[in-house]
Protein backbone atom coordinates (compact mmCIF):
# COMPACT_ATOMS: atom_id res chain seq x y z
CA UNK A 1 0.00 0.00 0.00
CA UNK A 2 1.44 3.40 -0.97
CA UNK A 3 1.28 5.88 1.87
CA UNK A 4 2.38 9.45 2.29
CA UNK A 5 5.28 9.99 4.65
CA UNK A 6 6.19 13.66 4.42
CA UNK A 7 4.19 16.61 5.70
CA UNK A 8 5.10 19.17 3.04
CA UNK A 9 6.67 19.77 -0.34
CA UNK A 10 10.35 20.38 0.38
CA UNK A 11 13.69 18.87 -0.63
CA UNK A 12 14.30 15.62 1.24
CA UNK A 13 17.25 15.39 3.56
CA UNK A 14 18.65 12.06 2.43
CA UNK A 15 18.78 10.26 -0.94
CA UNK A 16 17.69 7.11 0.87
CA UNK A 17 14.49 8.70 2.16
CA UNK A 18 11.26 7.75 0.44
CA UNK A 19 9.46 10.87 -0.82
CA UNK A 20 5.82 11.49 -0.10
CA UNK A 21 3.15 10.36 -2.54
CA UNK A 22 2.10 13.99 -2.90
CA UNK A 23 5.04 14.42 -5.26
CA UNK A 24 3.63 11.72 -7.51
CA UNK A 25 0.20 13.34 -7.36
CA UNK A 26 1.76 16.69 -8.26
CA UNK A 27 3.54 15.10 -11.24
CA UNK A 28 0.34 13.47 -12.47
CA UNK A 29 -1.70 16.65 -11.92
CA UNK A 30 0.68 18.73 -14.05
CA UNK A 31 1.01 16.06 -16.77
CA UNK A 32 -2.65 15.17 -17.10
CA UNK A 33 -3.94 18.66 -16.29
CA UNK A 34 -1.89 20.27 -19.05
CA UNK A 35 -2.53 17.62 -21.70
CA UNK A 36 -6.21 17.05 -20.95
CA UNK A 37 -6.80 20.76 -20.38
CA UNK A 38 -5.44 21.77 -23.80
CA UNK A 39 -7.23 18.90 -25.52
CA UNK A 40 -10.52 19.71 -23.76
CA UNK A 41 -10.41 23.32 -24.94
CA UNK A 42 -10.19 22.22 -28.57
CA UNK A 43 -12.79 19.47 -28.20
CA UNK A 44 -15.35 21.42 -26.16
CA UNK A 45 -14.89 24.96 -27.47
CA UNK A 46 -13.53 24.64 -31.03
CA UNK A 47 -15.56 27.58 -32.36
CA UNK A 48 -13.98 29.85 -29.78
CA UNK A 49 -10.41 28.45 -29.63
CA UNK A 50 -9.60 27.61 -33.27
CA UNK A 51 -10.09 31.17 -34.64
CA UNK A 52 -7.62 32.38 -32.02
CA UNK A 53 -4.96 29.63 -32.09
CA UNK A 54 -5.56 27.87 -35.41
CA UNK A 55 -6.20 24.15 -35.91
CA UNK A 56 -4.39 21.85 -33.50
CA UNK A 57 -1.66 19.68 -35.06
CA UNK A 58 1.45 17.91 -33.79
CA UNK A 59 3.74 20.91 -34.34
CA UNK A 60 1.31 23.44 -32.87
CA UNK A 61 2.87 25.25 -29.85
CA UNK A 62 0.01 24.16 -27.58
CA UNK A 63 0.36 20.56 -28.75
CA UNK A 64 4.09 20.69 -28.03
CA UNK A 65 3.39 22.02 -24.52
CA UNK A 66 0.95 19.16 -23.99
CA UNK A 67 3.41 16.58 -25.34
CA UNK A 68 6.21 17.93 -23.16
CA UNK A 69 4.07 18.20 -20.02
CA UNK A 70 5.31 14.91 -18.45
CA UNK A 71 8.95 15.97 -18.74
CA UNK A 72 8.14 19.46 -17.49
CA UNK A 73 6.27 17.93 -14.56
CA UNK A 74 9.07 15.43 -13.90
CA UNK A 75 11.72 18.15 -13.78
CA UNK A 76 9.61 20.38 -11.54
CA UNK A 77 8.96 17.49 -9.15
CA UNK A 78 12.61 16.48 -9.27
CA UNK A 79 13.64 19.98 -8.21
CA UNK A 80 11.08 20.12 -5.40
CA UNK A 81 12.31 16.81 -4.00
CA UNK A 82 16.06 17.15 -4.35
CA UNK A 83 16.80 20.69 -5.46
CA UNK A 84 19.50 21.58 -7.98
CA UNK A 85 21.53 18.49 -7.14
CA UNK A 86 18.70 16.15 -8.16
CA UNK A 87 17.99 18.21 -11.27
CA UNK A 88 21.65 18.01 -12.30
CA UNK A 89 21.64 14.29 -11.61
CA UNK A 90 18.60 13.82 -13.84
CA UNK A 91 20.37 15.41 -16.80
CA UNK A 92 23.56 13.46 -16.04
CA UNK A 93 21.52 10.27 -16.51
CA UNK A 94 21.52 11.05 -20.22
CA UNK A 95 25.23 10.19 -20.23
CA UNK A 96 25.91 6.43 -20.00
CA UNK A 97 28.76 4.96 -18.00
CA UNK A 98 31.64 3.66 -20.11
CA UNK A 99 31.00 0.09 -19.01
CA UNK A 100 27.39 0.36 -20.21
CA UNK A 101 28.19 1.49 -23.75
CA UNK A 102 27.85 -2.09 -25.00
CA UNK A 103 24.10 -1.62 -24.59
CA UNK A 104 24.03 0.69 -27.61
CA UNK A 105 24.77 -2.05 -30.20
CA UNK A 106 22.55 -4.46 -28.26
CA UNK A 107 19.60 -2.06 -28.42
CA UNK A 108 20.27 -1.40 -32.11
CA UNK A 109 20.37 -5.16 -32.69
CA UNK A 110 17.11 -5.72 -30.80
CA UNK A 111 15.52 -2.93 -32.84
CA UNK A 112 16.62 -4.56 -36.10
CA UNK A 113 15.14 -7.88 -34.93
CA UNK A 114 11.99 -6.01 -33.93
CA UNK A 115 11.58 -4.27 -37.30
CA UNK A 116 12.35 -7.50 -39.18
CA UNK A 117 9.80 -9.37 -37.06
CA UNK A 118 7.12 -6.80 -37.84
CA UNK A 119 7.93 -6.85 -41.57
CA UNK A 120 8.18 -10.61 -42.08
CA UNK A 121 5.50 -11.27 -39.47
CA UNK A 122 3.13 -9.12 -41.52
CA UNK A 123 3.98 -11.13 -44.64
CA UNK A 124 3.52 -14.39 -42.74
CA UNK A 125 0.06 -13.47 -41.44
CA UNK A 126 -1.11 -11.85 -44.66
CA UNK A 127 -0.99 -8.30 -43.30
CA UNK A 128 -0.34 -5.71 -46.02
CA UNK A 129 3.12 -4.12 -46.03
CA UNK A 130 4.29 -0.98 -47.85
CA UNK A 131 6.30 -1.29 -51.02
CA UNK A 132 9.99 -0.87 -50.18
CA UNK A 133 11.12 2.08 -52.27
CA UNK A 134 13.68 3.70 -49.97
CA UNK A 135 17.40 3.03 -50.26
CA UNK A 136 19.39 2.31 -47.08
CA UNK A 137 20.81 5.87 -46.95
CA UNK A 138 17.27 7.24 -47.38
CA UNK A 139 16.05 5.00 -44.54
CA UNK A 140 18.83 6.28 -42.30
CA UNK A 141 17.97 9.90 -43.15
CA UNK A 142 14.25 9.34 -42.52
CA UNK A 143 15.12 7.64 -39.24
CA UNK A 144 17.11 10.69 -38.16
CA UNK A 145 14.22 12.95 -39.10
CA UNK A 146 11.89 10.74 -37.07
CA UNK A 147 13.94 11.51 -33.96
CA UNK A 148 12.74 15.11 -34.27
CA UNK A 149 9.20 14.15 -35.29
CA UNK A 150 8.76 11.92 -32.25
CA UNK A 151 8.20 14.89 -29.96
CA UNK A 152 6.87 12.66 -27.21
CA UNK A 153 10.27 11.00 -26.82
CA UNK A 154 11.78 13.92 -24.94
CA UNK A 155 8.33 14.98 -23.80
CA UNK A 156 7.97 11.92 -21.61
CA UNK A 157 11.60 11.03 -20.93
CA UNK A 158 12.10 13.01 -17.71
CA UNK A 159 8.58 12.25 -16.55
CA UNK A 160 7.48 8.67 -17.13
CA UNK A 161 10.96 7.15 -17.08
CA UNK A 162 13.09 9.72 -15.27
CA UNK A 163 10.64 10.25 -12.41
CA UNK A 164 7.59 7.97 -12.25
CA UNK A 165 9.20 4.58 -12.94
CA UNK A 166 11.95 4.91 -10.27
CA UNK A 167 9.50 6.60 -7.88
CA UNK A 168 7.16 3.60 -8.13
CA UNK A 169 10.06 1.17 -7.86
CA UNK A 170 10.93 2.79 -4.55
CA UNK A 171 7.36 2.31 -3.33
CA UNK A 172 6.48 -1.09 -4.79
CA UNK A 173 9.92 -2.73 -4.68
CA UNK A 174 9.19 -4.42 -8.00
CA UNK A 175 10.15 -3.35 -11.51
CA UNK A 176 7.40 -5.32 -13.27
CA UNK A 177 4.54 -3.80 -11.27
CA UNK A 178 6.15 -0.37 -11.54
CA UNK A 179 6.61 -0.74 -15.30
CA UNK A 180 3.01 -1.86 -15.80
CA UNK A 181 1.62 1.08 -13.83
CA UNK A 182 3.94 3.54 -15.57
CA UNK A 183 2.88 2.21 -18.97
CA UNK A 184 -0.79 2.31 -18.00
CA UNK A 185 -0.61 5.93 -16.84
CA UNK A 186 1.41 6.85 -19.92
CA UNK A 187 -1.31 5.22 -22.02
CA UNK A 188 -4.11 7.05 -20.23
CA UNK A 189 -2.24 10.30 -20.73
CA UNK A 190 -2.14 9.87 -24.55
CA UNK A 191 -5.92 9.35 -24.75
CA UNK A 192 -6.67 12.91 -25.97
CA UNK A 193 -4.48 12.26 -28.99
CA UNK A 194 -6.88 9.53 -30.04
CA UNK A 195 -9.90 11.74 -29.52
CA UNK A 196 -8.74 14.74 -31.53
CA UNK A 197 -9.41 14.13 -35.21
CA UNK A 198 -6.44 16.21 -36.39
CA UNK A 199 -4.19 13.60 -34.76
CA UNK A 200 -5.82 10.93 -36.95
CA UNK A 201 -4.46 7.43 -36.49
CA UNK A 202 -5.21 3.95 -37.83
CA UNK A 203 -4.13 2.30 -34.58
CA UNK A 204 -6.28 0.92 -31.77
CA UNK A 205 -6.06 2.78 -28.47
CA UNK A 206 -6.27 -0.18 -26.08
CA UNK A 207 -3.55 -1.96 -28.04
CA UNK A 208 -1.35 1.10 -27.74
CA UNK A 209 -1.79 1.12 -23.96
CA UNK A 210 -0.82 -2.53 -23.51
CA UNK A 211 2.08 -2.01 -25.94
CA UNK A 212 3.42 0.75 -23.71
CA UNK A 213 2.99 -1.39 -20.61
CA UNK A 214 4.94 -4.30 -22.13
CA UNK A 215 7.62 -2.00 -23.59
CA UNK A 216 8.26 -0.16 -20.31
CA UNK A 217 8.46 -3.41 -18.34
CA UNK A 218 11.08 -4.61 -20.84
CA UNK A 219 12.93 -1.29 -20.62
CA UNK A 220 12.84 -1.36 -16.81
CA UNK A 221 15.34 -4.24 -16.83
CA UNK A 222 17.81 -2.21 -18.90
CA UNK A 223 17.06 0.91 -16.83
CA UNK A 224 18.00 -0.87 -13.60
CA UNK A 225 20.99 -2.73 -15.07
CA UNK A 226 22.47 0.58 -16.28
CA UNK A 227 21.84 2.50 -13.04
CA UNK A 228 19.01 4.51 -14.55
CA UNK A 229 20.60 5.66 -17.79
CA UNK A 230 17.90 7.51 -19.73
CA UNK A 231 19.71 7.53 -23.06
CA UNK A 232 19.01 3.84 -23.64
CA UNK A 233 15.26 4.30 -23.26
CA UNK A 234 15.41 7.26 -25.63
CA UNK A 235 17.38 5.22 -28.18
CA UNK A 236 15.09 2.19 -27.96
CA UNK A 237 11.84 4.19 -28.18
CA UNK A 238 13.12 6.11 -31.18
CA UNK A 239 14.31 3.02 -33.06
CA UNK A 240 11.16 0.96 -32.52
CA UNK A 241 9.05 3.94 -33.61
CA UNK A 242 11.05 4.33 -36.82
CA UNK A 243 10.22 1.06 -38.61
CA UNK A 244 6.83 2.18 -39.83
CA UNK A 245 8.24 5.58 -40.82
CA UNK A 246 10.68 3.99 -43.28
CA UNK A 247 7.94 1.75 -44.74
CA UNK A 248 9.08 -1.56 -43.29
CA UNK A 249 5.52 -2.20 -42.08
CA UNK A 250 2.24 -0.41 -41.42
CA UNK A 251 1.52 0.65 -37.85
CA UNK A 252 -1.97 -0.82 -37.64
CA UNK A 253 -3.91 -2.90 -35.09
CA UNK A 254 -2.59 -6.23 -36.40
CA UNK A 255 1.01 -5.02 -36.10
CA UNK A 256 0.25 -3.57 -32.67
CA UNK A 257 -0.68 -7.05 -31.47
CA UNK A 258 2.58 -8.45 -32.81
CA UNK A 259 4.50 -5.65 -31.11
CA UNK A 260 2.83 -6.39 -27.80
CA UNK A 261 3.84 -10.05 -27.91
CA UNK A 262 7.35 -9.12 -29.06
CA UNK A 263 7.95 -7.00 -25.95
CA UNK A 264 6.29 -9.49 -23.62
CA UNK A 265 8.63 -12.16 -24.97
CA UNK A 266 11.59 -9.75 -24.75
CA UNK A 267 10.83 -8.97 -21.10
CA UNK A 268 10.62 -12.68 -20.24
CA UNK A 269 13.87 -13.43 -22.08
CA UNK A 270 15.80 -10.57 -20.52
CA UNK A 271 14.50 -11.54 -17.07
CA UNK A 272 15.89 -15.06 -17.32
CA UNK A 273 19.11 -13.98 -19.06
CA UNK A 274 19.81 -11.44 -16.31
CA UNK A 275 18.98 -14.02 -13.66
CA UNK A 276 21.26 -16.63 -15.20
CA UNK A 277 24.13 -14.19 -15.76
CA UNK A 278 23.61 -12.69 -12.30
CA UNK A 279 23.33 -9.17 -13.72
CA UNK A 280 23.03 -6.48 -11.07
CA UNK A 281 19.48 -5.19 -11.46
CA UNK A 282 19.23 -3.34 -8.16
CA UNK A 283 16.08 -1.24 -8.33
CA UNK A 284 16.82 2.38 -9.13
CA UNK A 285 14.66 4.52 -6.90
CA UNK A 286 13.85 8.21 -6.87
CA UNK A 287 15.57 10.45 -5.85
CA UNK A 288 18.52 8.24 -4.81
CA UNK A 289 19.48 7.32 -8.36
CA UNK A 290 19.79 10.95 -9.50
CA UNK A 291 21.83 11.90 -6.44
CA UNK A 292 24.47 9.20 -6.84
CA UNK A 293 26.85 11.58 -8.57
CA UNK A 294 26.96 13.79 -5.47
CA UNK A 295 27.46 10.88 -3.10
CA UNK A 296 30.36 9.64 -5.24
CA UNK A 297 32.25 12.96 -5.00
Amino acid sequence: MITANQPSLRPIASPAASPSNKYMYLFLAISFGTCYGIASMFMLFPDFIVPITGELHLMHPLAIIALYSPSIAGLITCYLIGGKDALKGMFLKLVPRKKDLFWIPIIIGISIVFASSMHFGSLLFGIPVPELTYSVPEMIWLGILNLFKETGLIGGLFGWIGFLLPFLQGKLKNNVASGLITGLLFGLWVLPGYLISSFGTSTTYIYYVVQLMAFIVFQSYIFNATKGTLLFYLLAFWLVATGSQIDLYYFNPQVQIMQFFFFVASAIIIHFVFKRKKVDTTLQTFPAYVLEWKEAK
